[in-house]
């Protein structure tokens, strides 16, 4: 069992929490600027007819809904499969199932929101790759190219740089990938696999708090990230839609890369950091949804989901674990003599304890009782009342 130390530091890592994941996923995108003119009109051939099914089988959804008639999933696809008979059956399939779960999220979206928001459209058609319907295969054969992807009984060549290379020689199996046109309209081609699962040399256990005033909160002090900097950002995309009315749809994407890289960044930090410092365990908040636990002194909004689930695969990646713990009460509770009440929170960033008399961070505290929460069972935190007795 771990036993907190005030300054976030580790005496045992005999851990009872389970893990996060078993085997580390990754993926990679890469250009098919090898083929063939024949081979890239054939793949450019399924792209434009599955953007046409895509069209007409949201409207047809579209249409059932209002009508609240709905014909079964096998009559949709015959219909589908007369039309367009060349279209392999598979990739049929995987396109209208993964429609359906378009719309699905759609309707869940109205119930949540208690009102109809804007129907889902088609932006970016992708040929969807089941992991039974391709196989990838190294190349040894030639040196114009290194390896082979082998779908609809067609070989296609790829040619691999360093970082591709390196990734894919440790891939243990293939998951569901796709192939589809980039901004540039280039065809780009996107592996899922899984990985030789790493071991960490670390025996630390880290705490971490997403904050409000740094994102990235760990139970030794160590913080990443400026929450400043994120609000000011958001209202600078905000106020570029606002003025910029035509161009919306741009800046809300750029806006949404822009969250994405930030994530990448700020996980790679940290788990740079936890490789550094003889890390080898994560103590992550568990989240219901996409909200953390406390809200109470939250000024903006973030992708805060994406940037646990990048830290997590990271974490993986690099051969640390991850535990998932409850995060109720973390914010209220004393990290240095147990003592829950909602009061000692006087700030955003100020916690004092009315029983010890801990002054602190209160993101650090909440980091230091969710890193104590990695070893006990939540019995030093989630309680219904008081102090650990």
């Amino acid at each position: 069992m771990c036993q907190h130390t005030g300054n976030g530091g580790v005496k045992t890592a005999v851990l009872s929490k389970p893990i996060y994941g078993v085997e580390p996923m990754k993926s990679v995108k890469m250009k098919l600027n090898q083929i063939n003119l024949n081979k890239d009109n054939k793949l450019r051939v399924i792209l434009t007819d599955l953007e046409a099914v895509s069209k007409e089988y949201l409207e047809a959804k579209k249409s059932e809904l209002e009508i609240k008639v709905y014909k079964p999933f096998k009559e949709h696809y015959a219909y589908y499969r007369d039309k367009y008979p060349d279209l392999n059956s598979g990739v049929l399939q995987n396109t209208l199932r993964n429609l359906d779960s378009l719309v699905r999220s759609y309707i869940a979206t109205c119930k949540r929101k208690h009102k109809l928001v804007a129907f889902p459209t088609i932006t970016k058609v992708a040929i969807p790759l089941r992991n039974d319907m391709y196989h990838f295969e190294w190349n040894e054969e030639s040196k114009s190219f290194d390896a082979w992807l082998k779908f609809l009984r067609t070989n296609f060549p790829l040619k691999l740089c360093k970082y591709h290379t390196q990734a894919l020689q440790d891939a243990t199996s293939f998951g569901d990938g796709s192939i589809y046109l980039d901004s540039s309209g280039t065809l780009t081609l996107r592996l899922v696999f899984k990985t030789k699962p790493k071991q960490a040399l670390g025996t630390g256990v880290l705490g971490i708090d997403i904050g409000i005033a740094k994102p990235i909160v760990c139970s030794d002090g160590k913080q990443f990230g400026s929450g400043q900097f994120i609000k000011h950002k958001k209202l600078e995309f905000g106020k570029a839609r606002a003025k910029h009315q035509k161009h919306k749809e741009q800046i809300t994407n750029k806006q949404s890369n822009w969250t994405d890289d930030l994530n990448h960044k700020l996980s790679a930090e940290l788990i740079d950091y936890c490789v550094s410092n003889n890390i080898g365990v994560l103590a992550l908040e568990t989240l219901r949804g996409s909200h953390l636990a406390n809200r109470r002194f939250r000024r903006y909004t973030w992708a805060f989901k994406d940037l646990m689930n990048k830290i997590s695969y990271k974490a993986l990646n690099a051969g640390l674990k991850v535990i998932g713990v409850d995060p109720r009460y973390t914010s209220q509770t004393c990290s240095a003599c147990g003592q829950k009440e909602k009061s000692n929170r006087i700030s955003q960033s100020l916690y004092v304890c009315s029983t010890c008399g801990a002054k602190l961070n209160a993101d650090i505290n909440a980091a230091r009782n969710i890193y104590a929460l990695s070893g006990m069972d939540g019995l030093f935190v989630n309680q219904a009342h008081g102090a650990l007795s």
